[in-house]
């Protein structure tokens, strides 16, 4: 079953349209990576398959259902979302910001019952952050920071996950972890659909990648079928060279110094 049906997607901002007659499927317990240069409507797509903006024109359906149909609180129990990491950081506790990914299954009195601690614990322990709950979101790393803001989506959902560049500007060993924790959440049954900026980070975890080009989807397929030199190289205007990753056998992207085109 699809989870998502998008179609004849246009969609922007202050009526400049940033996604251009879009169709996308996605299934029901898939891996999907989403590449493409800036501007290119990445994060643009992931905020209408949220329910951030609503297209001007096109279709979204989520589980069988218009997107539209849902509303805030129960969407929030089905689907969560990890933005753009911002720099702003409230004097929260862990456990608290954790905390807030449950309120959408809370009474109006919002009071934490066992299942909540349940969740609490165990968004933390998958997240590796257990260790961290007494301290103030103030006092984290970025790599830190960012695998309490999954945990806090993790709270909330965990079936459906959207992810906006959940490993930017982070250190190798953050961005393995992340990558490693998604990819296990994937392999436990859950959907997700991740922004990324490293191709490679993309081949070796997705099971299909995603290119989006001026507002369209410019390729889509398994990693070995569409990171191929000649499409990498249209996506993104640079001179490349693909190779296999002797660890997993997956595609390998060197770009080339000196050849943007």
């Amino acid at each position: 079953m699809n989870v998502f049906e998008l179609d004849s997607i246009t969609a922007g901002y202050g009526g400049a349209p940033v996604l251009n007659d879009l169709g996308l499927r996605i299934a029901g317990g898939e891996f999907v990576a989403m590449i493409g240069p800036n501007g290119a409507g990445k994060s643009t797509l992931l905020k209408v398959m949220a329910g951030d903006i609503v297209p001007d024109a096109g279709s979204v359906s989520f589980n069988g259902r218009p997107l539209g149909g849902y509303r805030p609180r129960s969407l929030a129990r089905m689907l969560s979302v990890v933005h753009q990491a911002a720099e702003a950081r409230a004097a929260f506790s862990v456990r608290e910001f954790i905390r807030m990914g449950r309120f959408p299954h809370q009474s109006a009195l919002a009071i934490e019952d066992d299942r909540d601690r349940e969740v609490i614990e165990w968004a933390a322990e998958t997240t590796g952050v257990g260790h961290l709950l007494a301290r103030r979101l103030t006092e984290l790393s970025g790599g830190e920071l960012q695998l309490v803001r999954i945990a806090h989506a993790l709270a909330q959902n965990s079936s459906v996950i959207l992810l906006d560049e959940p490993v930017s500007h982070l250190d190798i060993q953050h961005a393995v972890m992340i990558m490693d924790i998604l990819w296990k959440l994937n392999r436990d049954g859950a959907t997700v659909m991740a922004v990324l900026h490293d191709i490679n980070l993309a081949s070796d975890y997705a099971g299909r990648i995603i290119g989006m080009k001026q507002g369209r989807v410019f390729f889509s397929g398994a990693p070995r079928d569409v990171l191929r030199y000649d499409l990498v190289e249209s996506l993104f205007g640079t001179a490349c060279i693909v190779m296999e990753n002797p660890t997993t056998g997956r595609p390998f992207v060197y770009p080339v110094p000196g050849y943007i085109k």
